[in-house]
């Protein structure tokens, strides 16, 4: 990032793949193939970035932010599966990481990412479907109170609440308070405040997971429902006063766009 940045403000040429790929070589403590799958990530940064700066968009920058934790990629050749484990090399001359996790045989890609504590992303071949489940229209409207309102040209509908998740988001936030008004009354970075600290984290760790299982769950279910009835084309309701596929007004959170994501590929690939 610093090469092409000096290159940027030197106005001299711009280093390429093949430069980059050069100047990392053998520099970190990671797989040759990881280092490269963050250049090409790097690149196409650059390339979108240039190519929404020619589309009169004057607020984009060009990566310029060095990031404390990045998801170390890695190509399927470059992940070794074995019954009840997965080694991850990690180059010549280093020791592999060895985690305890049995993978599907169609695994492919994994990431390393950390969201405060290691995860492992696996990509997994889905087969898809020749044809969708059948030619009925649907529409579904997500909101905070009811997740998800679905209705069919036919006459069918099903509400799935989102009470729940309210519930589970009030519960956090009255734990959280107590948890700040002991540590108000703590020195900053002390013991007993770093025990709270830790405590607060734990609470929003386990909350997030939660919301993230009870949205899970929600998708299945309108899934579930639009196989049953046999729709193959599956629109998102947006606000009137917001343009069409605008969602800067409407109050939804990323993960409820995603979800919808999610459901129209999974009509496309088929039941399980």
């Amino acid at each position: 990032m610093e090469t092409h940045k000096q290159a940027r403000q030197e106005h001299t040429k711009w280093p390429g793949r093949n430069e980059l790929q050069q100047a990392t070589k053998g520099k970190f403590a990671l797989h040759s193939q990881s280092v490269q799958m963050v250049v090409h990530a790097f690149l196409a940064n650059v390339a979108t970035t240039r190519q929404l700066k020619s589309a009169n968009s004057k607020m984009m920058k060009y990566p310029w932010k060095t990031k404390r934790f990045y998801p170390a990629m890695r190509p399927a050749q470059a992940v070794c599966k074995e019954p009840g484990r997965v080694i991850l090399p990690m180059g010549k001359g280093r020791p592999s990481l060895v985690l305890p996790i049995d993978l599907p045989a169609e695994s492919r890609a994994c990431t390393l990412v950390w969201n405060n504590g290691f995860e492992l992303h696996v990509c997994v071949e889905v087969p898809q479907a020749e044809q969708a489940p059948g030619e009925v229209h649907a529409t579904v409207d997500l909101g905070e109170i009811h997740l998800a309102a679905v209705s069919t040209n036919r006459g069918e509908a099903m509400i799935i609440t989102g009470r729940g998740i309210r519930s589970l988001k009030r519960q956090r936030s009255q734990r959280l308070g107590k948890i700040a008004k002991k540590q108000s009354r703590c020195k900053k970075q002390s013991r007993r405040w770093k025990k709270l600290q830790h405590a607060k984290n734990k609470v929003c760790r386990r909350s997030e997971r939660r919301v993230r299982d009870m949205r899970h769950k929600a998708t299945r279910q309108v899934i579930d429902f639009c196989v049953e009835h046999e729709v193959g084309n599956l629109f998102r309701s947006t606000n009137p006063k917001a343009g069409f596929g605008d969602v800067s007004n409407v109050a939804l959170s990323t993960t409820e766009i995603l979800s919808v994501r999610s459901i129209c590929i999974s009509l496309l690939m088929g039941p399980k």
